[in-house]
């Protein structure tokens, strides 16, 4: 008996001392909590987001000590650690302050026109289907939109093959796509809506978030949250790619994953005076 005992402890043992959690609070300089901040290991499927209080718990067992762990919002600047360094700071909660972003705004001038909404994407809706569990949260995807104007971003559409879920809390990014991948974020507020649409075409209005492009750029979602009392899926609709690539990640700051099919996603635009 002693024997079996010795050799279940010894058996933990490992578990016990690989297995490193680290949790903490997020904050702006005022104490306020920052919700939805995006944390991870860069280039690890290691990630997490933290929760609408700004809680956070990250797993970073096995992660090597030269890694960077990077803490990441909209509108807020980035605060990297290497893990190694990360790891000595806490005892158990790790609370960090991040500081605000100044950002300049510039002045626009739409052109005057008399014509129907400009669009650009999916005309219509693909037949196959891009499944999203409702554990996965911070997992992101978008789709590359080719552009060599001057315009206005002013609505974005989506379309969904069939939700599950009673609704979902998404994020839209938008980012600069001149080396046809998603790596410099354009927008400067964070754009977060709730969809409780259960199929057909969503959208959000952009009007207000002054986002100006003049090449070619990269939208994505983002699930940050979920309701759901039954089945938590939501499954959107994707087609055969013409003329663009789509991305996708499994966690925040995990590495993208490029495919070619394309996302049912559309943009309502201005075009902007020279």
């Amino acid at each position: 008996m002693k024997r079996t005992l010795l050799y279940l402890m010894l058996l933990f043992v490992p578990i016990l001392i690989n297995a490193q959690s680290i949790s903490g609070k997020l904050t702006d300089e005022n104490y306020t909590p920052l919700a939805y901040v995006n944390i991870g290991v860069v280039g690890l499927n290691k990630g997490t987001i933290s929760s609408s209080n700004g809680m956070y718990k990250i797993d970073i067992s096995g992660v090597d000590n030269e890694k960077i762990i990077r803490f990441s919002h909209v509108g807020y600047v980035s605060i990297d650690f290497k893990v190694g360094d990360f790891k000595k700071m806490h005892d158990e909660l790790l609370n960090l302050k991040m500081k605000e972003k100044r950002i300049q705004i510039q002045e626009i001038t739409v052109k005057p026109s008399n014509e129907e909404p400009v669009y650009i994407g999916s005309k219509k809706a693909g037949r196959m289907a891009w499944v999203w569990s409702e554990a996965i949260n911070g997992a992101e995807i978008g789709t590359l939109f080719r552009n060599d104007k001057s315009i206005l971003l002013e609505k974005f559409y989506f379309h969904i093959r069939k939700n599950y879920c009673d609704s979902i809390l998404y994020r839209i990014r938008i980012y600069s796509g001149e080396d046809e991948y998603p790596q410099k974020i354009i927008n400067t507020k964070d754009i977060r809506f709730i969809s409780k649409k259960e199929k057909g075409w969503d959208s959000v209005d952009l009007s207000g978030y002054n986002i100006t492009i003049n090449n070619d750029f990269i939208v994505t979602l983002e699930t940050l949250a979920s309701w759901t009392s039954e089945y938590k899926t939501t499954h959107l609709s994707v087609g055969k790619a013409k003329s663009g690539l789509s991305f996708s990640r499994a966690s925040s700051m995990a590495p993208w994953t490029e495919f070619a099919n394309q996302m049912s996603f559309r943009i309502e635009i201005k075009e902007l005076k020279k």
